[in-house]
């Protein structure tokens, strides 16, 4: 290695370093392997064509000057060299490639802040540019004339995502191995594009929904959301109320003209000619035909009892058909005989048409406590480039800018945002900030789903045309990659010997390792149980044993797995508060350590640092409940080194990665929380998902809208698909009205309920 120069032998062993740490994380652990190897050049080669991507698309929409468009010859690399004296010099002197090199270094860096994810400082692609040939190679694709257009697209940073492996790549994958080897091959073997028309169905049917159900239907987001299904009579329910009974015919029947009770609830149990009868004149048909239908009740009856003799079938609204139950009643008793046939069959045809038709037009909706806009979550836990999450945002913006005119929720926003434009202008960074959550196994989602959330904030500055230097910073996106702990021991050690008292320590050590299983499980991993049954653990033998018995596990030098911690050292506890306390407190202390890294640290202690950082982000995340989670998952079964545990921790749902999600998804849910998913049909009927339809999607949910959209929606994916929504109700079960829509792609704009 003579031929490096003093920075790149440094660079050169800061390589190592992160090599030996993708080892030790990796389960196993033990020396460099090949995978370890295959991985960091896998995480470089994506970073690379992830940040040219970025500069590509930054520069289409007039965000920074050109960097990309023209290579060397490129404005803003022409500026650059202006404010840097010393690339200045390498230009002229025949080092332009160098030059350019430094450019999209320090164009990074500049980015870093607001998109830490994809242009981290510490990424080791820092330490290893692609040769300017290369270089060059993807500038031509990049730049060519028939993407031009392409990079304007909210969805272009996910087509790069999409595309980036092979379709080649899948199918030796799945012809070598059933199931997913490893998390990578789980994540590109079910690397599908997400169609738009379905995002926006599951998202409008979910999200847009509870605000809509919130603000008891009065939003803009009615007519936003092509795809939300409602009723034609939406009946919004106060607190505590219940839905109105069906009617019971009184005992001491006397004629009734109520013209009040047109929506009176009908029973379809009813099959006396008499009650049907009582249940017609609940309504005075003659007068409310007129009166709100323009219509002579007889003209109208006779029209449409014409019709419905010869097909069997009714046409027209519940109105128009609870008067001409009356009228029939009425026609009935003036003739005393039946002059054109059947007449009481007609009339209990009718009563059954109208209870049919009462289900298809009214909805009575559970009441819903409207909630600040900032507190509305939503999760996607295997978000790939963030399809669900960029339409998400769209909803997102139109709720915060209803929620300031509110008069229940606006005086908290108007006091915190006095001048509505600086409010306006904080809703990106707000939408960012508290509404939208991601997870996904593949740390190039996290850097991509990040970068299109970033962009999309900034679409919605340059829609009200503020520049660069008037933009609220953006600083925070919650895009989550699971990955494990970082597995250095002694940097652990060093970290658990300062927690006092010593059961913190232990329970860190059981978070770590734990965690060992993030990258394979991902969003199945139920870390926060975990934490809490150590805890509970800890508690229990604290309670059983003598308060001044010293127990002694291992010493100090030794690392103990996780199955071993039968016991905790217990001493030095004299309050049971503490117990209620342990959760957050272990939380501050992991949150803490994940924080400690300095500029001047090692570089092998700042990635333990860094990747502790991820690893309780994750953790954080996965204690959060949320009021809407939207999903694509993974289909199949799990990868080999997390089926064990998947189908140990969701034994009703383990046999496929898509129905475990479902559960977990719904697990994650507030009451009242909404859950929408594409996923494989075969669920719905296949014998093997008995117990996940009635324990899951009856007990704990009910279904509100389903999808039967069959084959070819999710790209080259040969699997017939299904969208639909579930909500979590109080307790499971309750009522099972379920819209149904059957499609075939694209959607039609207005589903049938």
């Amino acid at each position: 290695m003579i031929h490096l120069s003093k920075q790149e032998l440094t660079y050169r062993l800061d390589i190592l370093a992160h090599l030996r740490h993708i080892q030790d994380t990796m389960l196993g652990g033990g020396s460099v392997s090949k995978s370890a190897v295959e991985q960091l050049v896998r995480e470089i080669g994506f970073t690379h064509l992830n940040r040219l991507c970025a500069y590509k698309i930054l520069e289409s929409r007039k965000l920074i000057r050109e960097a990309v468009g023209r290579g060397l010859k490129s404005n803003g690399f022409k500026f650059y060299l202006a404010d840097h004296p010393e690339d200045e010099r390498r230009w002229s002197g025949g080092k332009q490639e160098i030059a350019y090199g430094h450019f999209l270094e320090w164009l990074g860096r500049t980015l870093s802040v607001e998109i830490g994810t994809l242009f981290s400082p510490h990424d080791p692609a820092n330490l290893l540019f692609p040769p300017h040939r290369v270089v060059e190679q993807i500038l031509d694709l990049l730049n060519s004339d028939e993407l031009r257009s392409v990079w304007l697209e909210d969805e272009a940073i996910g087509w790069v995502y999409q595309y980036y492996t092979p379709k080649e790549l899948r199918d030796t994958a799945r012809k070598e191995s059933v199931y997913p080897r490893n998390s990578y091959e789980l994540a590109f073997r079910n690397q599908f594009y997400t169609p738009r028309y379905v995002v926006q169905f599951l998202v409008d049917n979910t999200l847009a929904r509870t605000w809509y159900e919130m603000r008891q239907g009065h939003t803009r987001l009615v007519d936003q959301c092509k795809y939300i299904v409602r009723r034609s009579r939406a009946v919004f329910m106060a607190e505590l109320e219940k839905e109105p009974p069906v009617f019971e015919p009184p005992d001491n029947w006397t004629h009734i003209d109520a013209v009040n009770q047109m929506w009176t609830r009908p029973n379809p149990e009813l099959r006396s000619i008499s009650d049907i009868w009582k249940y017609a004149l609940t309504v005075d048909g003659y007068n409310y035909a007129s009166t709100h239908l323009a219509r002579d009740c007889g003209e109208l009856a006779n029209e449409r009892m014409h019709l419905f003799s010869k097909t069997k079938s009714w046409e027209g609204t519940f109105e128009e058909l609870r008067c001409c139950l009356f009228f029939e009643q009425r026609r009935y008793r003036h003739f005393g005989y039946d002059p054109e046939g059947d007449s009481l069959g007609a009339i209990n045809a009718l009563h059954q048409a109208t209870c049919r038709r009462w289900d298809l037009e009214t909805e009575y909706i559970v009441h819903r406590r409207k909630k600040d806009p900032r507190e509305i979550s939503a999760l996607d836990p295997a978000c790939g480039s963030g399809h669900f999450l960029l339409y998400c945002f769209d909803v997102f913006a139109t709720m915060y800018e209803e929620a300031y005119d509110d008069p229940d929720l606006g005086q908290a926003l108007q006091r915190d945002y006095p001048d509505r434009g600086a409010f306006q202008a904080a809703i990106p960074g707000l939408i960012l900030r508290h509404n939208l959550h991601g997870i996904d196994i593949d740390r190039r989602s996290s850097q991509i789903a990040a970068l299109a959330l970033w962009l999309r904030a900034q679409r919605s500055y340059q829609e009200m045309g503020l520049g660069s230097q008037d933009r609220p910073r953006i600083t925070r996106a919650n895009i989550v990659c699971a990955e494990p702990m970082p597995g250095e021991l002694e940097l652990l050690d060093e970290f658990v010997s300062g927690l006092h008292p010593r059961v913190l320590g232990q329970l860190v050590r059981v978070v770590f390792e734990k965690m060992a299983l993030a990258g394979e499980a991902g969003s199945l991993l139920k870390i926060e149980d975990e934490m809490r049954t150590a805890i509970g653990e800890a508690r229990r033998q604290w309670k059983t044993v003598s308060k001044t018995e010293q127990l002694l596990l291992w010493a100090e030098t030794r690392r103990p797995r996780a199955d071993q911690l039968t016991l905790f050292d217990v001493t030095g506890i004299t309050d049971e508060t503490f117990w209620d306390e342990a959760e957050s407190r272990l939380l501050e202390h992991l949150e803490t350590y994940a924080s400690r890294a300095t500029a001047g640290a090692a570089y092998l202690r700042r990635l333990f640092s860094e990747d502790a950082a991820r690893g309780f982000a994750f953790v954080d995340l996965c204690r959060k409940r949320f009021d809407v989670v939207l999903m694509n998952p993974p289909f199949g079964g799990a990868s080999i080194a997390s089926r064990s545990y998947v189908n140990s921790i969701f034994p009703r749902s383990g046999n496929d990665v898509f129905a475990a999600f479902v559960e977990r998804g719904l697990g994650w849910l507030e009451q009242q929380g909404y859950l929408g998913a594409i996923t494989s049909r075969t669920g719905f009927f296949l014998s093997s998902f008995k117990n996940w339809r009635q324990e899951i999607l009856v007990e704990d949910a009910r279904p509100t809208v389903v999808a039967d959209l069959g084959y070819g929606v999710l790209d080259t994916a040969m699997v017939e698909t299904a969208a639909y929504c579930l909500e979590r109700g109080q307790g499971g079960g309750g009522s099972m009205k379920t819209a149904v829509v059957l499609a075939s792609p694209p959607l039609a704009t207005k589903a049938t309920p």
